[in-house]
């Protein structure tokens, strides 16, 4: 009997790893958080995953590969699925609902942004609990406007007058690569143009209506000769962009919040930071596509209750003010956004809450969504290189993605 007992008091106290996949630039900012969890939780370690090569990062849709493959395993790698704003449909089969845990340790999820907490509900369950909000914003370079006794431009013929003005710096810079990077800017300038992608309560596919392609056309005659944007802009993830700008190769940038660190550090008093320009005539309709990650548990996990003492300690006020301080990145806690210490050092919060919840889009909320991405990602691809003429492109990406959806139709 004795032995027994020892025997579980040793389960319950054997020590622990949790692991998740990260950017690498939010790394530093998870070594601060994963050890004030581990002096509080001394037999559960956090294992931070980031690839194996110093000088590249995983992309969002390797990560997002790295927790499908793992879900397919007897018991998972990963105890905490760390996921996009546009996963947790897709992964809602293999992921634990998380209500009970919410329910039993009393959590008011009203503390959390309404957007990010629905996001990841499903049939009554929720299968993500946000830990960071994010928008897509635009920085420019105040100090070569204020050279030419200019304003912010707010909408895309004013950008474009702006560029004529300061050449020959380049103009604007943002993703153009094959990747989920370049479809978040896209969603932008459909939203802007009043097309739609996928309305997810109807499945109705939009791709090859006019305003659809005329976004996609205006968003190729950004590019090159004529346009206010570089050739090279097609090869561009975050990272190419941002460092791009860095090195005095642009006037605007396109990005997200947390850019303002290392561009705050970089080029100093130089840049300011504000909502997204408009693609229509109305300067008040610019729209930042919604990122923002949150937490899950798989259902394979090993340490269920430890990765929900995890997922509570990192969602919490406390870690989510100091995640924020140290990163740049946004809070999913409404309050902190009028927290005194983050506006001192980040005074933007103070106007992207309601940037947030008025003037973003989201991406459509649909389990296909993975594959969905990947047809867009092939026209758009193909039309900026040139290869296909726009309307060819969106009618294929029209049709693909409706033979996608059309099982759901039919009920199969």
């Amino acid at each position: 009997m004795v032995q027994v007992v020892c025997l579980l008091l040793w389960g319950l106290t054997w020590p622990k790893t949790l692991s998740f996949v990260v950017p690498r630039e939010e790394v530093q900012s998870w070594k601060i958080l994963a050890a004030d969890f581990e002096k509080s939780h001394p037999n559960i370690y956090i294992n931070l995953v980031t690839k194996p090569d110093d000088t590249t990062d995983y992309t969002t849709d390797e990560r997002k590969a790295i927790y499908t493959a793992d879900f397919q395993n007897r018991v998972a790698q990963y105890d905490l699925v760390y996921m996009d704003i546009v996963w947790p449909l897709q992964f809602a089969d293999n992921l634990q609902d998380l209500t009970p845990y919410i329910q039993r340790d009393g959590i008011d999820t009203s503390a959390f942004l309404e957007s990010e907490v629905k996001v990841g509900e499903f049939d009554g369950q929720l299968y993500r609990l946000p830990m960071r909000a994010d928008v897509a914003v635009l920085y420019y370079r105040q100090d070569l406007l204020e050279q030419e006794g200019r304003s912010r431009p707010r909408t895309l013929a004013e950008l474009s007058k702006t560029v004529d003005a300061l050449k020959p710096l380049t103009g604007y810079l943002w993703q153009g690569r094959r990747y989920e990077g370049l479809v978040t800017n896209f969603v932008e300038v459909m939203k802007g143009m009043g097309a739609t992608w996928i309305d997810p309560d109807t499945d109705k596919v939009g791709l090859n209506t006019p305003s659809a392609i005329a976004a996609a056309e205006t968003l190729q005659g950004l590019i090159g000769e004529g346009g206010i944007s570089p050739n090279e802009v097609i090869t561009y993830t975050e990272k190419d962009a941002l460092e791009q700008f860095i090195q005095d190769k642009a006037a605007f940038l396109r990005g997200w919040p947390y850019f303002w660190v290392e561009l705050e550090s970089k080029l100093k008093e130089k840049i300011e930071i504000a909502p997204l320009f408009s693609f229509s005539s109305d300067p008040d309709s610019g729209v930042g596509c919604r990122g923002g990650w949150g937490f899950g548990i798989p259902k394979n996990s090993a340490h269920p209750k430890a990765a929900w003492e995890a997922i509570k300690y990192f969602t919490s006020d406390a870690a989510q003010k100091k995640f924020v301080l140290e990163s740049g990145f946004l809070p999913s806690r409404s309050n902190l956004f009028q927290d005194p210490e983050i506006l001192d050092k980040y005074p933007h919060m103070r106007w992207l809450s309601a940037y947030l919840e008025d003037s973003s889009t989201f991406r459509p909320s649909i389990k296909e969504y993975g594959p969905a991405s990947e047809i867009l990602q092939k026209a758009l691809g193909d039309i900026l290189s040139g290869q296909q003429p726009a309307k060819d492109a969106m009618d294929w990406a029209q049709a693909e993605t409706e033979k996608l959806l059309k099982p759901l139709d039919q009920g199969g």
